[in-house]
């Protein structure tokens, strides 16, 4: 449907099956990763448009593979959004201050991946139902929980 590719990182099988059903169903293609090297080999491997980066992590966490993704010339365009139990303001601080492009605090829920898909075009015509949820900080967004 969209012929957009999203990786989905993170280390519980759990959280990588429900987010990438919810992706699938929306019509993205769905790569998945359980650490940050694997996560890191298939950035270059598969390019994608968007990668969801779990934050605590084993072999590398995320705030390490989020900067080796935004300091490589080949990938640093490619938007970084952190999902995380963490959702501290600090949590949020440090991932922006790693390169991340956006912050979605777990369990995530469908309309909120729909309105983080419009809010980087990877997708168009979404709802502004979330909107009021939303703030920007140059040009980042985070997605607050309902």
């Amino acid at each position: 449907m969209f012929n957009k590719k999203v990786l989905i990182v993170d280390d519980s099988e759990v959280v990588r099956t429900i987010c990438s059903e919810i992706l699938a169903k929306m019509g993205f293609n769905v790569k998945l990763a359980s650490n940050g090297l694997e996560a890191l080999e298939k950035v270059k491997l598969y390019h994608p448009d968007l990668v969801l980066l779990d934050i605590i992590m084993p072999k590398m966490n995320g705030y390490q593979v989020c900067r080796q993704i935004k300091s490589d010339t080949q990938t640093m365009n490619i938007p970084v959004v952190f999902c995380s139990g963490k959702s501290a303001e600090v949590d949020v601080y440090w991932a922006m201050k790693q390169g991340a492009d956006g912050y979605l605090s777990k369990p995530v829920k469908k309309d909120e991946l729909m309105e983080l898909m419009a809010r980087f075009h990877i997708i168009k015509n979404v709802s502004e139902k979330y909107s009021n949820q939303c703030f920007y900080k140059q040009g980042r967004v985070r997605i607050l929980p309902a």
